[in-house]
């Protein structure tokens, strides 16, 4: 069960990356609750810096949203969420328990223990 906060294309979050307080890249997302990727590169120099002048270097990842996507994530009603969650880890229960392979080590095939 995959739930998405709008239609494909209509991006509301964005994603900023800081390397040392200076933006490298801001990247607009469609879902961050779903799947979210960002690769951080550290240059050249900062490398060749950090040999004779060892340091820390900060990363901070923030993710904003629009003000639409901020009401509907906190208008969510949390009955209903719950409510959810409780089928989905029943659903998960289930699948384990029925499950041929569960609990089987997949190099030899015998019980695992």
């Amino acid at each position: 069960m995959i739930s998405m906060l709008g239609d494909e294309g209509t991006e509301q979050f964005s994603v900023e990356t800081l390397v040392d307080g200076k933006t490298i890249k801001v990247q607009p997302i469609h879902d961050p609750f779903i799947h979210s990727t960002t690769i951080v590169e550290i240059s050249r120099w900062d490398h060749f810096l950090a040999i004779f002048k060892p340091r820390q270097i900060k990363v901070q990842v923030y993710v904003s949203a629009s003000e639409g996507a901020q009401r509907a994530i906190m208008t969510m009603d949390p009955a209903r969420l719950a409510k959810d969650t409780q089928q989905i880890l029943h659903e998960r229960k289930i699948s384990r328990e029925t499950s041929s392979t569960m609990g089987y080590c997949v190099v030899n095939a015998e019980r695992c223990t």
